[in-house]
């Protein structure tokens, strides 16, 4: 009789079991949306040299302000992998890459959340708070990588057997990105916060394994450069400090509000610190660093939530299940664009009325033009902003009339202009002088009469 109660509830699907698989919808139309990154596109020409040499760049190749200046790419094996996947699927390939790499994040986010709370209903709220927050970050750059990598390295250091595997894990990722960094202090702190001093020697060996990837030792020479960049990085929007009430970051304060309930009710203990401090310190820093800082945060939400079961009683039968899923998986059919370049973001039909000059341009139009012309045609400026330093701050200032554009451009050269048609610059341009040779509704291209 036991069998026979027991078997009809295991055919059938609670609501909490159901809501998992919605987070879905928004990666794939995400994975599918016009691409709107110009730092993947350098990334992808970055891959292609690197590829025909056979060695990793260590001088900046793309720009004439700063052409044969020290540079290491931090991501030469993401842009070795980006330039393999043009020259098979041109940018076809960009679609199933980020909605693999999005997969994985969001199904080690479930699974750190069920690890702790033992509660479906906690990883799905988990898994929702995450898609409100991260979303917008889930971009085809390198950083998609790191995403996956740290939920990877949470997901097995909590899994004592394969820990092994984090050393490699750490070599990927600093093969990817520089933010493994943040990695390593998340396994450091977490060692600290469980007195699990045995662990130590693994911490030691994933740290030693960053410093084994092409660059050797150029690694913490990368890291010293960002870490001096500061005053350039600041001019990106990304690396501002977040707005505490924007909808990016509400999640993240919500969570954290969690967390602290979760403290008032003794599922969050004060050695819990060690993680919510300095994490909290880190999403407080800019707003790229949210992203990290939540997987960071996630395992102690999942404490502060366990015991949380609601909608798990309620259940569904499993034809309703499965039509409900099948809605879920399809939707994005009928949402998603085609993954291909959005023109309103880059110059697409103005760059083809540039000529071989000089041109002065944003570093939104300095990537789309390394991937489309590039590296013959050489650029003003893109987003690197550890190589450029005082030349951002003064791109800045130009494009903000805030600085006189004539002497930078005797001084550089600059022969032609491509700029976003709203730009207050041109007006100044026009009234010197300069004339349009191509326009449309998006950006328009000057040169001197």
């Amino acid at each position: 009789m036991t069998a026979t109660a027991v078997e009809p509830s295991r055919r059938r699907f609670s609501l909490a079991q159901l809501i998992l698989i919605v987070p879905w919808v928004a990666l794939a139309i995400d994975a599918w949306a016009p691409i709107r990154d110009n730092s993947f596109l350098w990334h992808i020409r970055a891959g292609e040299l690197q590829g025909a040499a056979g060695e990793v760049l260590v001088a900046d190749p793309f720009s004439f302000t700063m052409l044969g200046e020290s540079w290491l790419t931090q991501s030469w094996l993401v842009e070795l992998l980006y330039s393999w996947g043009e020259v098979n699927w041109e940018l076809g390939f960009v679609p199933p890459m980020m909605l693999v790499l999005s997969s994985i994040t969001f199904l080690g986010i479930g699974l750190m959340a069920y690890r702790r709370s033992e509660s479906v209903m906690t990883s799905a709220v988990v898994l929702g708070l995450s898609t409100l927050l991260m979303i917008s970050f889930l971009v085809p750059r390198p950083v998609i990588f790191s995403f996956a990598l740290f939920v990877l390295v949470v997901v097995a250091w909590d899994r004592p057997a394969v820990r092994w595997a984090i050393p490699f894990l750490f070599w990927i990722w600093a093969s990817a990105h520089g933010s493994f960094v943040i990695g390593l202090a998340y396994i450091g702190l977490t060692i600290i916060a469980s007195a699990e001093w045995r662990a130590i020697p693994i911490a030691i060996v994933a740290g030693l394994s960053t410093l084994l990837t092409a660059h050797g030792l150029g690694v913490l020479r990368i890291l010293f450069e960002f870490s001096e960049a500061g005053p350039a990085l600041a001019l990106l929007s990304e690396w501002r400090r977040p707005e505490l009430t924007s909808v990016v970051f509400l999640p993240f304060v919500v969570g954290v509000v969690l967390i602290v309930l979760g403290a008032f009710r003794g599922r969050v203990t004060p050695r819990h610190l060690w993680i919510l401090a300095p994490f909290l310190l880190l999403a407080l820093s800019a707003t790229r660093a949210v992203p990290p800082a939540w997987i960071a945060l996630v395992p102690l939400l999942g404490t502060a939530l366990a015991g949380f079961h609601l909608g798990e009683r309620r259940r569904f039968s499993r034809p309703a299940a499965i039509v409900f899923c099948l809605l879920v998986v399809v939707t994005p059919l009928f949402v998603a664009a085609d993954g291909t370049l959005d023109e309103e973001r880059f110059p697409v039909a103005a760059s083809a009325f540039l000529d071989e000059g000089r041109t002065f341009h944003d570093d939104s139009t300095g990537g789309y033009l390394i991937w489309a012309q590039g590296p013959e045609r050489l650029v003003f400026i893109d987003d690197r902003a550890e190589l450029y330093g005082e030349r951002m701050a003064e791109y800045v200032a130009i494009r903000d009339l805030e600085a006189d554009w004539k002497p930078v451009f005797e001084r550089d050269g600059i022969e032609q202009v491509l700029l976003e048609a709203d730009e207050d610059l041109l007006k100044e341009l026009e009234a010197d002088g300069w004339s349009s040779v191509y326009e449309d509704e998006f950006f328009v291209v000057l040169r001197p009469d």
